[in-house]
Formats: C-alpha cells, sequence, structure tokens
C-alpha cells in the first residue's frame, strides 16, 4: 500500500508534508526550550521524529477513507492527528525509552494539533493557491 501511497504523491501532497514536518520541528524546539533542556538534535529527535512518523503514516493510510480525503479540514486533521498522537506516543516510549506521561500526551496533542490545523487548513490552502 505504501509504495501506491507514494506514486500517487503530487508536489502539493510534498509541500503539505514539509509544513507538518515543520510544525513537529517547532513543537519540539518550543519544548525543549520551555524545559530549559537546551536545544539539541538528539532532543529534536525524540520530541519531533514519533509524531513525524507517525503522522506520515496516518495521513498515508487514512487519507482514503470514506470522510477523510482532503486533510485541508480541521475535523480530517484532528480524525488523523488522534491516532497519529497515540503511534507516536507508542514510537517515543518504544524507540527512545520515554515513559508516558498523561501531561506531555495532552500539550502533544493541543499543541501539535493547533499547529496541524493552522497550517493544513489556513496557511497551506493560501500557499498552494499561490502556487497554481
Amino acid at each position: 500500500m505504501l509504495s501506491r501511497a507514494r506514486k500517487s504523491l503530487t508536489p502539493r501532497d510534498l509541500l503539505l508534508y514539509a509544513g507538518d514536518f515543520v510544525c513537529f520541528l517547532v513543537f519540539a524546539v518550543l519544548g525543549l526550550r520551555s524545559h530549559e533542556d537546551g536545544i539539541t538534535a538528539d532532543g529534536i529527535l525524540r520530541a519531533a521524529v514519533p509524531f513525524q512518523a507517525s503522522w506520515l503514516a496516518m495521513t498515508l493510510v487514512l487519507r482514503g477513507q470514506p470522510g477523510i480525503g482532503e486533510i485541508t479540514r480541521s475535523r480530517n486533521v484532528i480524525r488523523v492527528w488522534i491516532p497519529a498522537l497515540v503511534l507516536g506516543l507508542a514510537i517515543r516510549s518504544l524507540v527512545f525509552g520515554r515513559a508516558f506521561a498523561p501531561t506531555f500526551a495532552i500539550v502533544a496533542f493541543l499543541v501539535n494539533g493547533a499547529l496541524l490545523v493552522l497550517w493544513r487548513c489556513v496557511l497551506a490552502p493560501m500557499l498552494v493557491r499561490r502556487a497554481d
């Protein structure tokens, strides 16, 4: 399925995914900065990559589902973000040995969700229209 999805990715899709990845990087940098851990490559890797990977996987898997289609509506962003968050938290825990922290899960849900909705529903459509 992934190879079929990869073939159907358009330049517009790639632009959306690039913006998505930036959203997760912004979340990682804000989190590292707020905890005074220092902004390091290792910290960004632990904080951003699990969510980037899970978001990419869920968007590729769910975009063909009825009612999802284009992920440029807030309800569709949230419908994809919820399972991506769960998968991202699992990856973070299993791969990076980070214990599940309910507070972190809530903050990750709210902040990443808000960044994704802002990007996918407000900024990306304006950018794509300019490129057309």
